[in-house]
């Protein structure tokens, strides 16, 4: 390709809001422009590193006998609704209705759909286990698109699903998607971390998230030496026992100043850490009923733990007009008494002789006990895991925070779906029983983004082979031939590679510097960078984009090399 007629040029300046480099790389050198927020359009450089990700990707499902199938976009929200995932989704998944009346989900992931597929062809215990995949286009209606390729609104994905007729085949195709991931980041020449995860909206209890770790990734990840790992939102650690040896004391109200309302408040006032008082987070669903979340004062309501245990949907922070419903403010909920659902986290036992819990105008609760004083319908981990904190696994080290960004998921999810939607197989005997099922994606924007992430340097990109748009940037320096008869011809070079096979990017502009055309071969990032020039006669300048020394070779050296 001659770069003179190229759609899609280098830029010297990034998006003001672009803060991954992945993000502010892409843009500069032309592989990306925004069309909207979380929508991104790709050039040709940007489509053809995007098409040899999916090559890779789709050789490696091959691999384990996916597949390859294909499905619409609009689902019928009745599929959704089956297992109550569009409630799960919230206001993440888009809905469309038709002329006609009907109401569709724009796919934001398809396992209803293949779940549905499968039961149209009614598979006996011969059929099984199997893999379908598919390259399809997902939309989610993210609250805030950003970094970039990294979380967007609108983005292509490989997603598989495994069926099975037992437990032993269902784990083996999902081990067989955990290796193949394993393998295709490899490839991909990132470095993943596989680490337990939390299923989110996507059903299920068992997965993994592969993260790449990145200063500025959305994703955190806490790990021990002893090898547990687990994304922040599942991760466990052992609660602190602050007093247990206490004896506990009859409950007493007390007076207390009223302008006492928050934790460091508390502290001040009481002389006392905060791990010693009650901590009310409230939360609604999407249909307004209440949840109050009760926690130790020194530690964080997790979200998606707290969604989890609910298993009511998408969970929103409780407004002041909400509280106000409650006959309450901030720094004013109780820890019982109110009408909503109370969800405690294990922390409360490991405290006696709490402060906190009833607070009125002038007055507060001191020597309160969870068991004793006041109970919630449900205890259950559901606070957050920080760096220092005890491993939950072997209760000896101290977990290690590491930011990161997720490549892939993969899950596992039994019975979740056939069984909501009644897909079933026909065992050796004769007896129907429900499909086992696992689910298995990888975003192809955001792996173009995490390579980047992995490969650059000051100058810009530093594709790997495997996924460079190009193998080599020829640049030209020669003057123009009708003022100069130079020993070697560029345009014959370029001709010369691409009859040998090889990919070439060929910087043919007149009237540009040698500076710029230098600084672009390096923005833009392919792997090899050839100078055809006067002062190296008829020899080529050959040399790696990570490399900082150059050699001269002759032309067929550097055909020679190339297809090596």
């Amino acid at each position: 390709m001659r770069y003179s007629k190229l759609f899609g040029k280098t830029v010297r300046n990034a998006p003001k809001d672009a803060v991954l480099e992945s993000h502010k790389l892409l843009f500069r050198a032309g592989f990306i422009r925004d069309l909207s927020a979380g929508r991104y359009l790709l050039t040709p450089l940007g489509f053809k590193v995007f098409e040899k990700i999916i090559k890779i990707i789709d050789e490696e499902m091959q691999t384990i006998g996916g597949q390859r199938v294909s499905s619409p976009t609009l689902h019928p929200l009745e599929l959704w609704q089956a297992t109550h995932r569009d409630v799960a989704f919230g206001e993440g998944l888009m809905r469309v209705k038709d002329r006609r009346g009907a109401w569709f989900a724009i796919g934001a992931t398809a396992e209803a759909v293949m779940t549905e597929f499968v039961k149209k062809f009614s598979p006996s215990w011969r059929d099984l286990p199997f893999v379908i995949y598919q390259f399809s286009q997902k939309f989610r209606d993210e609250l805030r698109a950003r970094g970039g390729l990294v979380r967007v609104r609108e983005f292509l994905m490989k997603d598989s699903y495994s069926f099975a007729a037992d437990e032993e085949s269902s784990l083996k195709c999902y081990w067989d998607h955990f290796h193949a991931y394993e393998k295709i980041a490899e490839r991909l020449g990132i470095k993943v971390i596989p680490v337990e995860a939390d299923s989110g909206a996507l059903g299920g209890d068992f997965c993994h998230e592969f993260i790449t770790p990145c200063d500025f990734g959305e994703d955190t990840i806490l790990t021990c030496e002893c090898g547990y790992r687990a994304n922040k939102e599942k991760a466990e650690f052992v609660r602190e026992n602050i007093n247990l040896d206490e004896e506990e004391k009859p409950l007493e109200i007390v007076s207390q100043p009223e302008w006492v309302e928050s934790m460091d408040d508390n502290v001040k006032h009481y002389n006392l850490p905060k791990s010693r008082f009650l901590k009310n987070v409230v939360y609604k669903t999407a249909k307004g009923k209440i949840i109050i979340a009760v926690i130790r004062g020194d530690l964080e309501v997790n979200e998606v733990k707290l969604t989890k245990v609910v298993n009511e949907g998408e969970l929103i922070p409780a407004t002041d007009e909400d509280l106000i419903k409650m006959e309450t403010k901030p720094g004013w909920v109780h820890c019982w008494g109110h009408q909503a659902l109370y969800i405690g986290d294990l922390s409360l036992q490991t405290v006696k002789n709490f402060i906190g819990g009833q607070k009125e105008k002038t007055t507060d609760c001191v020597n309160v006990n969870y068991g004793r004083d006041f109970t919630c319908e449900v205890l259950a981990d559901i606070t957050e895991a920080h760096e220092g904190y005890f491993c939950g696994k072997c209760r000896k080290g101290k977990l290690k925070e590491i930011r990161g960004i997720e490549f892939g998921h993969v899950f596992k999810y039994d019975d979740f779906y056939s069984k909501a939607m009644r897909a079933t197989f026909t065992d050796k005997n004769g007896k129907e029983k429900f499909l086992q099922m696992g689910a298995y994606g990888i975003g192809i924007e955001r792996a173009m983004a995490i390579i980047v992430e992995a490969h650059r340097d000051e100058k810009g990109i530093i594709w790997p082979k495997s996924v460079a748009p190009y193998q080599v940037h020829l640049v030209n320096l020669n003057p123009k031939s009708e003022i100069r008869n130079p020993k070697l011809n560029a345009d014959e070079v370029y001709e010369k590679l691409q009859a040998s096979g090889i990919e070439v990017l060929y910087d043919d502009r007149e009237e540009v510097s040698a500076g710029e055309k230098f600084v672009d071969a390096d923005l833009i990032g392919i792997p090899v960078r050839l100078v055809v020039s006067e002062r190296n006669g008829d020899k080529i300048e050959y040399k790696g984009r990570d490399k900082k020394e150059s050699e001269l070779l002759d032309l067929e050296g550097v055909v020679e090399r190339l297809k090596a």
